[in-house]
């Protein structure tokens, strides 16, 4: 069974929560190569009291493209209303393309899995780096595509229910056209086949 798309659209807005505090089991942040934390995840790691920053520096996390981070927070030991992050890397913006944005993608997807998480959660932030690059209808179509394929690889049924795209208003449409785009068979073509 595919898990259930769900859009968030209050981001920007006076109803908005900020990425820290989106309730989620899985929630993907990402890091261009060559720059610092986003705001986000500079407030993210603020109120963990600088545990992403210190794992960044750990790690010598740059950014690169598939490079990544898993934070377990364990609710024992923080109040935090996700349960696990993960900070992937988009390399630099002349990498970024469809191909990049599978890798992310399917590392997203499989961290899910491995977790067996029910929900995740994915900022589509509307000033993106990667804008240039991967339009938001392009970029939700590569996630819808990633999520079928990666699930009809299971033998049993994943525990993933939901993933929730927390967007601005303006982008909902956007990424409504790209999740409701038809999605390629595995004969045809597609820039995220052999790209995991």
């Amino acid at each position: 069974m595919t898990p259930k798309f769900t859009i968030d659209a209050r981001m920007g807005t006076s109803a908005s929560p900020g990425v820290e505090d989106i309730r989620t089991d899985l929630l993907l942040l990402t890091k261009p190569a060559g720059t610092t934390l986003g705001p986000g995840p500079q407030v993210l790691d603020n109120r963990l009291g600088g545990l992403l920053s210190r794992k960044v520096k750990q790690h010598r996390f740059g950014g690169r493209l598939g490079q990544r981070i898993h934070l377990d927070l364990k609710p024992e030991i923080h109040d935090n209303p996700q349960r696990h992050v993960l900070l992937v890397g988009l390399g630099s913006s002349e990498q970024f393309d469809c191909k990049a944005a599978c890798k992310v993608f399917a590392q997203l997807i499989d961290k899910a899995l491995e977790l067996g998480v029910e929900h995740v959660t994915i900022p589509f932030p509307a000033n993106r780096m990667t804008g240039s690059s991967l339009n938001l209808k392009g970029t939700a179509h590569l996630l819808r595509e990633i999520v079928e394929r990666k699930l009809a690889e299971l033998d049993g049924e994943p525990k993933l229910k939901e993933i929730v795209i927390f967007c601005t208003p303006q982008a909902k449409q956007h990424v409504q056209k790209g999740l409701r785009a038809p999605v390629r068979h595995a004969s045809q073509s597609c820039c995220c086949q052999h790209e995991d």
